[in-house]
């Protein structure tokens, strides 16, 4: 079989992932290669895939596309024939983002200097070409206060304090496991080479019994990394040094007990000495990890528990987000009391600048997209009111809290119709079980009663908050959903529907209408030449102001929401928009570039500006998830990309239901 990188089996991918053709122009711009590049790659992958009785059709101006459309059985051999799942630690880093991690990892284990030339010589690219990884890789290292040092005729290597090196180290190693998934083992070997985390786990865990709650896996594990790279570097003569006043105050944390027997137990196994400051660095882990607790306790008794400072944080979060998407979250006890203990364990975290990796962040940003912006504001309030910076990952943890909270909060509003009345012209047999078949399916409804058709007009007064009639109906004042008699699944989803709909404000065709007014062909900007994610939103957002679609402080309120999480969602789609949403006039600019940039972690091309004004908040929910699922669409958005004029983006946008 011929050389099959990185960068044909995420074609491969692509082919399987996708039931519609997928065209060259797209998949150029998702790799970053030209589009002759991906036609040969095709040749040379159309040779492979003719061997197991599969071809790779193209037809113009369609795309590409596989014949036969695999079934689940040529999927598997595909997968298994291409070694898609299997340990692709020989390949050669293709793509930008795994040069990055590549060229990280190697600063990281490096003892000393590495030069430019090694590294180029080892990816088989140009200096020029490092040079621009490691602009990607300074980045990275400027989350964490760590930078590289560069010496002429030397190299480079890591430069800060000690202990924000490890925990960038520790943050690169779950990143290298997220990035490859069938490699953790071996990265974490490599990274922490001799040290038995096994063991160290056995230990850790016989002590943290004695703590008065419980620690969940994934800090457990986060834990246990840090103290092996702490073994290394204490080997390598590297070891933290804290300020002798926070010293102290860590000493009087109950954490600090246990860490040092944790210690003593780790100091009698490895055969080191380990400093009191080492000691200090395992209670603030202890301080930062999640805790687990009964939740039949007091107001009182919970507010002594987490602290009183973020008891308030959690009031003020909750305020905010009332205040700016219109939101009332406040009298949700669960959502009070899990926000509350999750904040406990990460202000510490924060504080100390530690980084709980969140393995979800992406599938959170992408499925939960608007309790991701909740997540943002909450953030906010965090920043505002303690002076510290919050990453990705926590951003991503607190939006699963509020996920949660509006998921419980549609339920809620679901009950409010609670009353329900049915209307049956084939006799009141059929009208019964039609009734019996509602109430089995529909638990939280109440059938106040059965009627013919002609007394709709006796209900006017009646307390009704629904009539489901299995006869068409109008001009009645309550609402009515026409049903089949024997109520299949389809007329079980049209309910649900209209019950999430009516209450939640996400009526899809009212969402659609509200969606296409916010374009205009004054705010589209085809051709765009920018390479920069905040020159691209200074433009767009000062086109606005301009036209007087916003105020002056929209762009700065722009920058500061991307500097936050890039709004980058993938698929060479980007949706910017500020902080608060409170422009003079509701509207979308379009920009769409000449060439995909680098926007976060993903290439961008087609950009969506977003500004909502006051009166339009409440419909950010329906609107910001309706536009994002939109631009799921792969070859509806290579499609937009090439789009010149505002009538074709028009069209085509209308068509989507």
């Amino acid at each position: 079989m011929a050389l099959i990188n990185n960068r044909v089996k995420k074609i491969i991918t692509e082919l399987l992932d996708n039931n519609e053709p997928i065209t060259s122009d797209y998949l150029s711009k998702l790799l970053g290669v030209t589009s002759r590049t991906v036609r040969n790659d095709m040749i040379l992958l159309n040779q492979e895939f003719k061997k197991i009785g599969v071809k790779i059709e193209a037809q113009r101006g369609v795309g590409y596309f596989l014949n036969p459309q695999p079934d689940s059985e040529i999927k598997e051999l595909i997968q298994e024939v291409f070694q898609l799942h299997e340990d692709s630690s020989n390949d050669l880093p293709i793509l930008p983002e795994e040069r990055t991690l590549f060229i990280l990892k190697k600063i990281i284990m490096a003892d000393d200097f590495i030069t430019i030339e090694r590294l180029a010589n080892e990816l088989f690219v140009s200096k020029s070409t490092v040079d621009n990884d490691l602009k990607q890789v300074e980045k990275i290292l400027s989350k964490f206060d760590v930078s590289l040092f560069k010496k002429t005729n030397y190299g480079i290597k890591l430069l800060g304090n000690e202990m924000n090196i490890r925990f960038c180290l520790s943050a690169c190693m779950a990143e290298f496991k997220n990035e490859q998934s069938q490699q953790t083992s071996q990265h974490n070997h490599s990274l922490v080479k001799g040290i038995d985390t096994d063991f160290i786990k056995a230990i850790t865990r016989q002590h943290i019994r004695h703590l008065s709650f419980d620690i969940a896996e994934l800090p457990l594990n986060n834990l246990i990394m840090h103290i092996a790279i702490g073994i290394q570097r204490i080997k390598k003569g590297k070891s933290i040094q804290l300020d002798p006043l926070e010293m102290n105050h860590i000493k009087d944390q109950k954490e600090y007990y246990v860490a040092s027997h944790i210690v003593t137990s780790l100091e009698e196994a490895f055969f080191i000495e380990i400093p009191k400051e080492e000691i200090a660095y395992i209670t603030i882990h202890l301080l930062g990890a999640k805790r687990f607790h009964d939740s039949g306790f007091s107001r009182e008794d919970f507010i002594e528990m987490i602290g009183i400072e973020n008891y308030q944080l959690v009031i003020d979060i909750l305020a905010e987000i009332e205040q700016v998407y219109r939101l009332e979250l406040e009298d949700d006890k669960e959502l009070i009391y899990g926000l509350g203990l999750h904040l406990r364990s990460a202000m510490n975290r924060l504080r100390y600048k530690m980084n709980l990796h969140n393995p979800m962040l992406q599938e959170i940003k992408k499925s939960y997209p608007f309790s991701f912006e909740l997540a943002i504001a909450a953030s906010e309030v965090i920043q505002n009111n303690n002076d510290i910076s919050i990453n990705e990952d926590e951003i991503g943890y607190i939006a699963v809290h509020l996920e949660a909270a509006l998921e419980r909060s549609k339920t809620r509003k679901k009950r409010e119709i609670r009353k329900v009345a049915v209307v049956c012209a084939s006799g009141m047999g059929t009208a019964k079980l039609l009734a019996a078949s509602i109430e089995s399916k529909f638990p939280g409804l109440t059938i106040v009663g059965t009627y013919p058709s002609y007394s709709l007009k006796n209900m006017e007064n009646e307390e009704i908050d629904l009539i489901l009639s299995t006869v068409p109906v109008e001009g009645n004042s309550i609402p009515v959903l026409t049903i089949n008699p024997l109520m299949n699944q389809q007329d079980v989803d049209k309910v649900n529907e209209y019950i999430t709909s009516t209450y939640l404000n996400d009526n899809k065709e009212k969402s659609r209408e509200k969606l296409q007014n916010l374009f205009s062909e004054d705010i589209f900007f085809p051709k765009l030449k920018y390479d920069d994610p905040v020159d691209i939103i200074t433009s767009l957002a000062n086109s606005l102001y301009t036209k007087g679609f916003v105020t002056a402080d929209y762009v700065e309120s722009c920058i500061e929401r991307e500097k936050i999480s890039p709004t980058s969602i993938g698929n060479l789609v980007a949706i910017p928009h500020p902080i608060n949403q409170n422009a003079l006039d509701s509207c979308i600019a379009i920009g769409i570039l000449e060439k995909p940039v680098k926007w976060g972690e993903h290439s961008v091309q087609f950009v969506l500006l977003l500004a909502l004004n006051e009166k339009d908040k409440e419909e950010f929910s329906p609107l910001f998830t309706r536009l994002w699922n939109i631009v799921q669409d792969k070859k509806l958005v290579a499609e937009l990309c090439n789009m010149l004029s505002f009538s074709e983006i028009m069209a085509k946008l209308e068509k989507i239901k």
